[in-house]
């Protein structure tokens, strides 16, 4: 049904502000994606040090100015000389550990399906449903069958790739891209809107440190964002 009501629309070619604006959401994704699917590395703490000022669209949400002075305020120990020091970097990851992998009961699961039902329970509906939008693209999680397709560092990761591939057919003219953001708008809408929320605030709510409870505000807030972004874009 989707494709026969796209190949009755026309669509404008896409100007330079339409792609700075896909190159900002690639760039908001790439960071989150990297914030919440692995355990935070010297190198990555760096890079937040150096660049999370430049987050998107803080100006814009009072969610993300807050959570970019949160994470400002966990790395100012960074010396640039050697790094993050020790104490900051083990600190960080005893907390991802905590919160994300365990081994105690996980106080904010990383994955859709433990907010979709009582049990918190995985691999439920919403992970085959999740799945299905990955193969449409041929998106296969590293770890298939080992970890949840719902995890929260792959749902921001499918995002990102998409990104790339909205940013390819839109600068070649390939009119098809507005099926991919038809399709970002609809995963956006029916998973990461539907529990990013309840995560974030349970991030905040259980961190015991600054840097994650900002990247949680920072999540919650441009994924709110993003919906007028995908508008924006279709609208061109």
């Amino acid at each position: 049904m989707l494709d026969g009501m796209m190949a009755q629309k026309t669509f404008k070619p896409v100007n330079e502000k339409g792609l700075a604006l896909i190159e900002l959401r690639a760039y908001a994704y790439d960071v989150l994606r990297r914030t919440f699917a692995s355990e935070p590395s010297q190198e990555y703490l760096g890079l937040m040090k150096d660049t999370i000022d430049q987050f998107p669209f803080s100006s814009e949400s009072e969610y993300i100015l807050k959570g970019i002075e949160a994470v400002k305020k966990s790395l100012d120990q960074l010396d640039r000389s050697v790094g993050i020091s020790k104490d900051v970097s083990e600190e960080l990851l005893w907390d991802y550990t905590r919160m994300f992998i365990g081994p105690d009961q996980l106080v904010a699961p990383p994955w859709e399906s433990a907010y979709a039902n009582e049990d918190k329970l995985l691999f439920q509906k919403e992970t085959l449903a999740v799945r299905e939008a990955y193969l449409k693209y041929l998106f296969l999680p590293v770890q298939f069958q080992q970890e949840a397709d719902d995890h929260i560092g792959l749902e921001l990761d499918f995002m990102y790739q998409l990104c790339l591939i909205l940013y390819e057919k839109m600068k070649s003219g390939d009119l098809s891209y507005a099926e991919v953001l038809e399709d970002q708008k609809s995963f956006l809408q029916q998973h990461l809107l539907t529990w990013v929320d309840r995560f974030g605030k349970d991030v905040v709510n259980n961190s015991a440190t600054d840097f994650y409870k900002g990247m949680a505000n920072i999540l919650t807030g441009y994924l709110s964002l993003d919906q007028r972004a995908i508008e924006e874009l279709l609208a061109i």
